[in-house]
C-alpha cells in the first residue's frame, strides 16, 4: 500500500525534477483513536424528552386559549356595539311613534282626508244578550241507565244550560 507521500516521491523521481525531500508526515494521528459504533451525538434521556412535550404542550394550549380569549372579546365588543345601535334606532322609532300617534297629527290628517270634527254626540244604545245562558233552577236528572260516558255528556250539558232529549 503506497501512501501519498510515497506517490509524491516517486512523481518527482520520474519527472526528473530535482526537489528536496520532504519529510515524512503521516497522514492520521499517530494516538489511538476512539471508535464510536454510533453517529450523531449523545442520546437525549426519556425524562427530558417527557417534560420537552409537556412543556410544548402547555405552550399550545396557552396560545389556543389567548386567541379564543381574543376572538370572545372582539365578538362581545361587536356585539356591544351592534345593540348600542339597535339601541339607539329603537329610540328614534318611538319617537317617530310618538309623533305618529300625536292627537294634533290624526286630526290634521283626518282634515285633509275630508272628516271635520263633530259638533254634538249620540248615544246608540245596543241591545243586550247574555252570552251565557243563565242557569236552570230545577236540577237535572241523573239516570241510572246508559254508559258513563252518556251521563258525563248529559251532566255537562245540564250545567251549560243545553236541554235535549237523551235516550
Amino acid at each position: 500500500m503506497f501512501s501519498l507521500l510515497h506517490f509524491r516521491r516517486r512523481k518527482s523521481v520520474a519527472g526528473g525534477s530535482r526537489r528536496a525531500p520532504t519529510p515524512d508526515v503521516p497522514l492520521e494521528p499517530t494516538e489511538a483513536r476512539r471508535h464510536r459504533t454510533r453517529r450523531g451525538g449523545p442520546r437525549t434521556p426519556l425524562p427530558l424528552i417527557l417534560f420537552i412535550a409537556l412543556a410544548a404542550g402547555v405552550g399550545v394550549a396557552y396560545v389556543s386559549q389567548s386567541a379564543y380569549a381574543t376572538e370572545q372579546t372582539y365578538e362581545a365588543t361587536s356585539l356591544q356595539s351592534q345593540q348600542l345601535q339597535l339601541q339607539q334606532q329603537a329610540s328614534l322609532l318611538d319617537d317617530q311613534l310618538a309623533r305618529l300617534q300625536s292627537v294634533e297629527r290624526v286630526i290634521a290628517a283626518a282634515q285633509t282626508l275630508g272628516m271635520r270634527p263633530s259638533v254634538r254626540w249620540a248615544d246608540v244604545p245596543a241591545a243586550s244578550t247574555a252570552v251565557i245562558a243563565a242557569p236552570q233552577t230545577e236540577a237535572p236528572s241523573i239516570s241510572t241507565s246508559g254508559s258513563p260516558l252518556q251521563q258525563l255528556v248529559a251532566s255537562l250539558a245540564g250545567s251549560v244550560g243545553v236541554s235535549g232529549s237523551g235516550s
